[in-house]
């Protein structure tokens, strides 16, 4: 993909509504799920990769913590998530995060604030599952929270659940 065509590819998805392009990539996959549940997968592998990723290292304790994460958070069978993971992690490395706003939109639009408040929970363990949060991963949630229109009471405590992994803490 050339640098030109991300921008021919992000006006074309903003013609076709609001949806990522992981999330039309996922559609052609499992054209069997109902809208619903693709967009909630579609939103949260994709926010799972965008925080695994925001450092440009992807760690194999993240992945197998997103394996694992999306096959208890979904009904779909381990290839299946696999195929979701692998599609995520693909997207964030071509698009470098210009698609965030969707998945947090979306997402937004069919969670209830404690299924966001969950979500940014699970983020955090994921950004812990390499063993140290790092603050570029932890201000990657903080933006996703904005984005959630949740407070801050919310970020706070789900960054508590992984206190004793924060690297700004460790000396």
């Amino acid at each position: 993909m050339g640098f030109w065509d991300l921008f021919s590819n992000e006006k074309n998805n903003q013609e076709s509504g609001n949806k990522s392009s992981l999330y039309y990539s996922l559609k052609e996959n499992f054209s069997d799920k109902e809208e619903s549940t693709l967009i909630k997968v579609t939103g949260i592998a994709g926010l799972f990769a965008r925080v695994a990723y925001v450092d440009f290292e992807l760690h194999q304790d993240e992945k197998a913590h997103m394996l694992k994460a999306l096959t208890e958070m979904t009904d779909f069978d381990d290839s299946e998530v696999q195929l979701i993971v692998d599609l995520a992690i693909e997207h964030v490395k071509e698009l470098a995060g210009l698609e965030n706003h969707k998945l947090v939109y979306s997402l937004k639009e069919v969670l209830d604030q404690n299924a966001r408040h969950q979500v940014v929970e699970a983020l955090f363990y994921l950004a812990a599952s390499d063993g140290v949060v790092e603050n570029i991963e932890s201000e990657e949630i903080r933006i996703i929270v904005k984005g959630f229109d949740l407070s801050d009471r919310h970020f706070i405590a789900a960054r508590a659940k992984v206190s004793d992994k924060l690297k700004a803490l460790q000396i």
